[in-house]
């Protein structure tokens, strides 16, 4: 059995960032809304309606929001890079894969 020594033990001032937090949170109900609307879209055969494109386009500016919050986070001193990059990057994949979608216009 290993016997513990005093040094084993790191503290730190560190913390989770909220806004982190929130943007991977905002990042992940975007994705999973977005999973549904790409459902209903398709099993529709892509007659689903105008409020299919709103909702997208709802769920974009969320995003945008969601990528904002987690930049915030990201900026803060003393923290936990885990959820502010975590949050940028999903909410950087999602802009991407909308922007995609608004470029060639599916």
């Amino acid at each position: 059995m290993r016997r513990k020594k005093n040094d084993d033990f790191k503290f730190s001032d560190k913390y989770h960032p909220v806004q982190g937090i929130v943007g991977v949170v905002v990042a992940l109900l975007a994705l999973i809304a977005t999973c549904v609307l790409f459902y209903i879209s398709s099993t529709s055969a892509g007659n689903a309606g105008v409020w299919i494109g709103f909702a997208g386009l709802g769920i974009f500016i969320i995003n945008i929001i969601g990528f904002v919050l987690s930049v915030q986070g990201f900026r803060k001193q003393d923290i936990y890079y885990r959820f502010p990059i975590a949050g940028i990057m999903l909410n950087g994949f999602l802009f991407i894969v909308f922007l995609l979608l608004y470029i060639v216009g599916i």
